[in-house]
């Protein structure tokens, strides 16, 4: 268990009333607003239960951790209004893993006999891969439909590159005079798996004068300032971290960049309370209590930041790689290429969303019967399906890491996210179009309480099927997701979450076997009846460690 934390003897919730966002829906002041909280049970006989609460994530953030968002500092990101429905709605998160309708779903008994979070759970078949994805969906539809985009789920999904295959991490670092990084490594998996924590990943460098490549080496970057018997200390600052504030853990790393030195390739770990640590977030677009109007921006803003480090010590046993940029050219993609099948999944999912809303808008409104509408709204169910296609298509395709997990194939959900990027945008406006006047003009809520302006509003609303007042909360769904800063946020995010889409392209032209010696072109070699190059010529791709390839594909059988 981690230091401090109390493993919580109960079972999961019976109630099956019980719904753990419903804190959230709440008016402002009553109990359930003030900590969200779950019924208590029984454990079933010989089981211990190590999944968090909701209200112990909220008591966690009261730390002392030093948040900025726009101009204020916010003592306590659960409390403050610009940062607590988003805290309520990871707790939300937590919460839902005590739903007893859900319990096959959100946990599993690892080998010790303790229920976990299926954020822990490490799939080892196909069938394994598929029920965490299940677990991922499930997240994603109980939340909005991908309206918290960066749960913790995904946050901590990352850590399975580390974990699968710790030794390069360690023998690859240059100046840690010999240490042994991977019992760290590993320790640091134990204690957040044991605590069920939030371990956000900050990895994006600032935008430095991109015509130079001597600019990364005088950037303000986060380096390496010192090294001691303790550990190591650093400066800088780490330019891009989504959900920061809300995290229990720091993750610190880094992407490659041309003219990056030595100094500033960090791998490692910090508390965000830390002595040094400073969390600068932007405006928050949130609409704090404003649950009925705003259904979906009000469950809360995640918050992207910057992180500033002033001299801050991390201790060697949360030091999982330092100094060596070769290594840092190799493997940050594969750390993240966990957090890009997710993004998938969520745009599955997403899209889901966006073709009930077309179903439902178009009903309501008394177009829907009509064959060029219906021949517009099969093109979001083409666009679902080829992205379940290509979710389903990578679990198929998956294969066996160095540490025995088994990897969704990495082409088929990397070219399935760059098709959500492309063609996201003219779904969106395709929408927004069959919504009409839907989607922008309507009532606010007080107005439709108001006796003498009901019947003239309620007239307004009335179609061919469904109530009036329902059309509203389908129209106040489409204005959050795309007609709003907090709607327009997500979509940002979603394209260059991880890795904008030329990076996608590019690094794929550098993972795979796609020069023209490679394997993809033997069908055109043999149609045209030439011989390949000799094998002696490598490309880039063979050319990179083996301990990095691996990541990529490997073994089909374990």
């Amino acid at each position: 268990m981690a230091q401090g934390r109390v493993r919580p003897q109960r079972g999961f919730a019976r109630d099956h009333g019980f719904h753990p966002g419903e804190c959230r829906f709440r008016a402002v002041g009553s109990p359930c607003r003030d900590a969200c909280s779950v019924p208590t049970g029984s454990l079933a006989p010989g089981e211990e239960h190590d999944v968090r609460t909701g209200k112990e994530y909220l008591a966690a953030l009261n730390d002392g951790r030093k948040v900025w968002v726009g101009d204020e500092v916010v003592d306590n990101v659960a409390t403050h209004p610009k940062t607590r429905a988003y805290a309520r709605s990871l707790a939300a998160f937590y919460d839902l893993h005590h739903r007893a309708d859900l319990e096959d779903v959100m946990t599993f008994v690892d080998e010790d006999g303790v229920r976990r979070s299926m954020t822990w759970f490490q799939h080892r078949s196909a069938d394994d891969l598929r029920r965490k994805r299940q677990y991922l969906e499930t997240v994603q539809r109980e939340l909005g439909g991908g309206a918290v985009p960066r749960t913790p789920d995904v946050n901590n999904y990352v850590l399975l590159t580390y974990v699968d295959d710790p030794e390069p991490w360690s023998s690859q670092s240059v100046g840690t005079d010999g240490r042994d990084l991977t019992a760290g490594l590993l320790d640091f998996w134990n204690e957040v798996r044991d605590g069920d924590l939030n371990a956000t990943p900050a990895f994006v460098d600032p935008q430095a004068d991109r015509s130079r490549d001597s600019a990364q080496g005088d950037s303000p970057a986060l380096r390496v300032v010192a090294t001691s018997d303790e550990g190591i200390t650093v400066r800088g600052v780490k330019a891009i971290s989504t959900g920061a504030a809300f995290g229990d853990r720091i993750h610190i790393g880094v992407f490659y960049r041309p003219g990056i030195v030595a100094e500033q390739i960090i791998y490692g770990a910090v508390k965000p309370n830390t002595p040094g640590v400073t969390i600068i977030c932007r405006e928050s677009n949130v609409r704090d209590g404003e649950e009925v109007e705003h259904p979906l921006a009000a469950q809360g803003d995640e918050l992207d930041c910057i992180i500033v480090f002033e001299d801050v010590l991390i201790p060697w046993n949360r030091v999982f790689h330092i100094g060596n940029p070769q290594h840092a050219a190799l493997y940050p993609q594969r750390v993240f290429d966990w957090l890009h099948y997710h993004s998938l999944v969520r745009a599955m999912v997403k899209a889901e969303l966006m073709l009930g809303l077309a179903l439902l808008i178009t009903e309501h409104i008394g177009t829907y019967q009509l064959p060029p509408i219906q021949a517009r709204i099969a093109r979001f169910a083409g666009f679902h399906q080829t992205l379940k296609a290509h979710v389903y298509g990578s679990e198929a395709q998956g294969f066996f890491t160095p540490g025995g997990i088994f990897k969704p194939n990495v082409l088929m959900f990397d070219f399935g996210r760059a098709y959500y990027i492309e063609h996201i945008t003219e779904l969106v406006h395709e929408l927004i179009d069959l919504s009409g006047r839907a989607a922008l003009i309507y009532p606010t809520e007080g107005q439709w309480q108001q006796p003498e302006l009901r019947p003239w509003l309620e007239a307004l609303q009335t179609g061919p099927v469904g109530r009036p007042h329902d059309r509203l909360k389908i129209s106040r769904v489409i204005r959050d997701m795309f007609l709003s800063d907090w709607g327009d946020r997500i979509s940002v995010f979603e394209n260059f979450n991880g890795t904008p889409l030329l990076a996608i392209r590019t690094l794929t032209m550098k993972r795979a076997e796609m020069s023209p010696n490679g394997a993809m072109a033997d069908l055109a070699r043999q149609v045209c009846g030439i011989s390949g190059v000799s094998d002696q010529e490598e490309t880039d791709y063979q050319a990179q460690a083996n301990y990095a390839r691996r990541q990529d594909a490997s073994r089909q059988d374990a």
